[in-house]
């Protein structure tokens, strides 16, 4: 019987592919093994992949707990590096949701650099067509992967323009005009915003746990042609007068990821 491919060996495997190709260039090589340690972190500090720690008594809870302050102490000194190593897991256990939700979700929390979207989208193409040419993945396997990558890649790349022309677009004033400038803000609401409306030149959220729909948020024409309804923002609005202007902006988020919870069944615990 055979040995199940193992997904920290199907990494290396890549890598090492790149390694003796003399058409690899260096860049290349370096976003690959970025991608890979991002990849490693996601799959182990936030996918399912991983069993939380279940405590029998309060003392293992008491251990645990001075074993993560001290971790913390180590981190703010600079003297830890994050575990990378997927140890023996099956390759089998990586869903194509996993990386959905790693491109779509982890990355762009970390960055708002539409290239490194695009380096890392290429690199996980490649793998998995690596993976299939070597038979790791069968054919559905193979279609499965690529038809997540090839929708949330460049559905990643542009929310990520989104968020960094949003960031700059806040931090010159947001297009307040005169006017407003003087009035005080009436009213802030905060959190995770879904586009759910695009029209005569501005934008209109419906935000968490809030019923109203709240807008409109007038932007420039160049950024609403970036924008897609369903897209969810990291956001904080103020209400001056009867306007409604940004007042901070985080991460920009493609509705394939932040789909409403009751229409996603889930990832199995699985390891």
């Amino acid at each position: 019987m055979s040995r199940l491919p193992i997904l920290q060996e199907s990494m290396d495997a890549f890598i090492q592919s790149l390694t003796v190709d003399r058409e690899t260039d260096s860049q290349m090589l370096t976003h690959t093994e970025q991608c890979f340690e991002a990849l490693a972190q996601y799959l182990i500090h936030f996918s399912d992949l991983f069993k939380d720690q279940d405590f029998s008594d309060n003392e293992e809870y008491a251990e645990w707990e001075q074993g993560l302050e001290e971790h913390m102490s180590k981190l703010l000194d600079g003297d830890v590096e994050p575990a990378c190593d997927l140890g023996q897991l099956a390759l089998e256990k990586l869903d194509p949701e996993h990386l959905r939700d790693f491109l779509g979700w982890f990355v762009l929390r970390e960055t708002s650099d539409a290239d490194v979207l695009h380096a890392y989208a290429k690199v996980l193409i490649d793998w998995v067509e690596f993976m299939h040419q070597r038979g790791s993945l069968n054919q559905s396997e193979y279609l499965g992967f690529s038809e997540i990558l090839a929708d949330v890649g460049p559905a990643s790349e542009r929310t990520a323009r989104v968020s960094q022309v949003l960031f700059h677009f806040v931090r010159s004033g947001t297009g307040v005009s005169p006017r407003l400038r003087a009035q005080r803000f009436s009213r802030f609401i905060e959190g995770h915003a879904r586009a759910s409306a695009i029209e005569n030149g501005a934008l209109h959220f419906n935000f968490e746990n809030q019923e109203e729909e709240i807008g409109p948020v007038v932007l420039p024409q160049v950024v609403l042609d970036l924008i897609e309804e369903g897209d969810v923002f990291d956001i904080e609005l103020g209400l001056r007068g009867d306007s409604w202007v940004m007042v901070d902006v985080g991460p920009v988020y493609p509705e394939s990821v932040y789909i409403e919870v009751e229409e996603y069944p889930g990832l199995e615990k699985l390891s």
